[in-house]
């Protein structure tokens, strides 16, 4: 993500909450580029430009600190344990893979 002080008003928005910058203001510019292969074998770039307000980069970065702490402490309710299920080889018939929490992201084995 790339600080930025606007040089004049600008017509695009805050991404997270819909906040114009005026001249002068701080904003964040964050850009997203993703590759991928076309069905014919050449690859295709495809590039995303979001701007972004200091006080929704803030709001996401302790969002994300927040997380990264509970998941230190997960319990793992039983509500929120899910399997997941993957094929036999050789077979069409699935079978239970491993448990994970929906909550954390952790692997229960």
């Amino acid at each position: 993500m790339k600080r930025l002080i606007a040089t004049r008003k600008l017509k695009r928005t805050c991404e997270g909450c819909g906040k114009s910058f005026k001249k002068g203001e701080i904003y964040y510019k964050q850009r997203k580029i993703y590759f991928f292969e076309d069905g014919y074998g050449s690859f295709k770039v495809l590039a995303d430009e979001f701007l972004i307000c200091p006080k929704c980069k803030y709001k996401k970065e302790q969002r994300l600190k927040r997380y990264k702490e509970f998941q230190k402490v997960c319990v793992h309710p039983e509500r929120f344990i899910e399997t997941e299920w993957s094929y036999i080889p050789g077979e069409c018939v699935k079978e239970p893979d491993y448990d994970h929490c929906l909550l954390c992201g952790g692997i229960l084995y």
